[in-house]
């Protein structure tokens, strides 16, 4: 394989990791967003109690 078939093999596979990262960040960013969400309720509830 040369040179230029080996830079798009791994453009192509670089591309498929990029695409799977952007999916896993998108993901946790939910997580962190509905964790963030339920310590802001709980710190409301906290606070009606004391």
């Amino acid at each position: 394989m040369d040179n230029y078939e080996q830079l798009k093999a791994d453009n192509k596979r670089l591309k498929k990791r990029n695409e799977w990262l952007q999916q896993a960040n998108s993901d946790l960013n939910k997580e962190i967003e509905a964790t963030y969400e339920r310590i802001h309720q709980l710190t409301i509830k906290i606070e009606e109690i004391v």
